[in-house]
């Protein structure tokens, strides 16, 4: 499975007009929903989308915005669609790999999902990753495919790895917290050879490719099915804590909760990091962006995820040396100073601590 697509001929064909209509978003379709919000002169987001919503462009943008993760997922030859085939197969693959290592795999049957979790079919994509298999293998495919701005899905793992470097360089025990399918997890694995590296999701199918992905890349990688808002570990017994993509996915007390879970678990002095959509360039406009994406593409917390004051809220859970700043993609002077890019791109921060 790991050298094998699991898309037909047909259904690679489909991704890339998905990926072409991606293009007409990002570009053309972006410049005149920007003019059109532009036009409102409103530094307030609602005015903005009241007044945009007589733009022809602005129209298709948002269009294009929902229905082609629609079509990635659900089209004629959609990712999920194809999934859907081979869920007996697939299913096979994960519980076969379960068993080979199984100390470095702790599942969790009885573990309650949190209704963000279970009642948000985020990204648009129906029963989440929690549900089985085929999901797991679809959220995988869609996410090294290609992202939703259209950049290299993999280079954020080199600012990830790079990143817990420079603020953790001999930790030996490292949490990486809402690891999904284990990309961000294996990417530490191989920063810190040396170190305990545990990947932490509360979804199992996810964990169990990860599992069977490690197993494949020959690394030892610790995986727990586990709520990041209440971790098992012993106080202040690990290093480093990392997420990836995580609290934009959850309201503001479920993150509150998880810096305070964080917080407990770290030895004094240990780092934090956290990498995820939280600086907004462009003012009202990209605030107006952003509330936009996260109601068409059903992730409702992105927006008050980007409204917290993270810089309080580490404070008040007991961090201290906080600092954010772009770190993916590479943004120019410009955009770094607050103006919008040429093209719609979710420019992913990094925000670091330590443990005071």
């Amino acid at each position: 499975m790991a050298n094998e697509s699991p898309l037909s001929f047909e259904a690679g064909a489909f991704q890339c007009f998905v990926r072409g209509l991606r293009g007409v978003w990002r570009d053309q379709a972006y410049r005149g929903a920007v003019q059109a919000a532009q036009d409102a002169d409103s530094d307030d987001p609602a005015v903005i989308e009241r007044y945009a919503r007589a733009s022809p462009a602005y129209g298709l943008y948002a269009w294009l915005e929902r229905h082609s993760q629609q079509f990635k997922y659900y089209g004629r030859w959609g990712i999920v669609r194809s999934m859907e085939g081979q869920r007996e197969r697939l299913a096979t693959i994960l519980d076969e790999a379960a068993a080979r290592h199984s100390e470095r795999l702790a599942l969790d049957a009885t573990l309650p999902l949190p209704d963000y979790v279970s009642e948000v079919d985020t990204h648009q994509h129906g029963g989440g990753l929690w549900s089985d298999a085929c999901d797991a293998f679809a959220y995988e495919t869609s996410s090294t495919g290609y992202t939703f701005s259209l950049f290299d899905s993999g280079s954020p793992m080199a600012v990830y790895a790079d990143t817990a470097r420079a603020i953790a360089p001999a930790a030996r025990t490292i949490l990486d917290l809402g690891c999904t399918i284990g990309g961000s997890t294996q990417a530490l694995a191989r920063a810190f050879p040396d170190a305990l590296v545990t990947g932490l999701d509360v979804c199992a199918p996810p964990l169990m490719l990860a599992h069977l992905r490690a197993l494949e890349q020959g690394l030892k990688v610790h995986w727990r099915q586990q709520n990041v808002e209440c971790l098992s570990d012993a106080t202040s017994s690990i290093d480093l804590v990392a997420s990836h993509w995580l609290y934009h996915e959850m309201p503001p007390v479920a993150v509150r909760r998880s810096l305070r879970a964080a917080r407990r678990v770290l030895r004094d002095g240990g780092g934090l990091m956290a990498y995820d959509m939280y600086l907004l360039p462009g003012g009202a406009v990209g605030r107006w962006l952003q509330a936009g994406y996260a109601a068409r593409n059903n992730e409702p917390f992105a927006h008050t995820y980007a409204a917290m004051d993270m810089q309080a809220e580490l404070e008040a859970a007991g961090f201290a040396e906080v600092r954010m700043h772009i770190a993916h993609p590479q943004a120019d002077a410009a955009v770094q100073a607050g103006a919008l890019p040429p093209v719609r791109t979710h420019f992913m921060t990094m925000i670091t601590a330590r443990a005071a």
